[in-house]
């Protein structure tokens, strides 16, 4: 009986520790390009970062001290509140790591400062994919599965679109700037969310934005964070970068050098061409928020799609051969 109950304790204990995954380790960077102070103490935090493997990071740039700062007034509300979020208002350069808040009097050259945070287990993943649409709209698709027992209850998933590098110089003299926060998917204090309890289980969170044209598109990525709602503590990270073949259109070229495929809006609705016909073709129509209208099977090689139910907007849309995604867009509905 006790060996029964010693082969029980130990399968539960190896199914909790050792199926865990490692976790990423993300920097949130809270500085200015109008402080003295954050051009001074910058270079040596980065010089560190990019030292660690692996850690995630991002900057935001609230408008306190400095208003005028022009990277915080891209985007006032989304700074301020991710700044808030961590009760760090008011002050730059700050750093938050792991969803913890590092003294201002910190050491940022020193490594110390990742060190009790690396080499960490999660009982969470995430994988993110990312399409881009045309040179102006993006689609982030995140999915968090459970990959060991847990007991996290309440959670918190965000997601933000960053500019992997900026070439800008304030008035602190900075001439580049990294992974700049440029807009949330979330909301800045982001969305609650369960992780399943079953190991396996995934739960998605996908959402669509159009960009701005400030924005160096090509540099565009997603990260997400997935952390703990009331200590803020991180449960896992992940981000894309802005180079990965992943995040291209998704279009699969093998298709495409074999056939030319095209879909455009007439008054009669939405007109698909195919130059070479399969049975296995489908086009999925979403909103801006990445919400799926309808999904149509491709029936001929020439087909019109009426679209007079659906409201004036904009819209995406991606055709798919099987399981792989041959080609994406934008459409105008008037």
């Amino acid at each position: 009986m006790k060996k029964s109950i010693l082969l029980i304790a130990f399968i539960y204990i190896a199914q909790l520790g050792y199926s865990q995954v490692p976790k990423k380790v993300v920097v949130e960077h809270f500085t200015n390009t109008k402080c003295s102070v954050c051009a001074t103490r910058n270079p040596g935090f980065y010089t560190n970062y990019n030292a660690q493997s692996g850690v995630i990071h991002l900057a935001v740039h609230p408008s306190s001290p400095y208003s005028t700062c022009v990277l915080s007034q891209h985007n006032v509300l989304e700074n301020d509140a991710r700044t808030n979020y961590y009760a760090i208002y008011g002050s730059t350069p700050r750093l938050v790591i792991q969803g913890v808040v590092i003294s201002s009097g910190a050491n940022y050259n020193s490594a110390s400062i990742f060190t009790p945070y690396l080499g960490q287990q999660s009982p969470a993943s995430i994988k993110i994919a990312q399409s881009k649409y045309g040179n102006d709209s993006i689609r982030s698709r995140i999915v968090i599965k459970t990959e060991a027992l847990h007991t996290l209850g309440n959670l918190k998933l965000f997601v933000a679109l960053a500019e992997d590098t900026l070439n800008y110089t304030g008035s602190n003299g900075e001439p580049v700037h990294y992974d700049v926060f440029r807009k949330s998917l979330t909301g800045a204090t982001g969305i609650n969310i369960t992780l399943p309890a079953t190991v396996g289980d995934s739960v998605v969170y996908s959402n669509s934005s159009m960009v701005n044209g400030a924005w160096n598109f090509s540099k565009i990525f997603t990260l997400a964070i997935l952390q703990e709602a009331t200590s803020k503590a991180v449960v896992q990270a992940q981000s894309i970068p802005a180079s990965s073949n992943s995040i291209i259109t998704g279009i699969s070229n093998l298709y495409l050098s074999n056939s030319t495929i095209t879909a455009a809006l007439t008054e009669n609705g939405i007109l698909v061409k195919q130059d070479k016909f399969s049975e296995n073709n489908s086009i999925t129509l979403y909103d801006i928020t990445g919400r799926a209208l309808f999904n149509r099977v491709l029936m001929t090689n020439i087909e019109t799609i009426p679209v007079s139910e659906i409201s004036a907007g904009i819209y995406l849309y991606s055709i798919k051969s099987k399981d792989s995604i041959i080609k994406t867009g934008k459409l105008f509905i008037q």
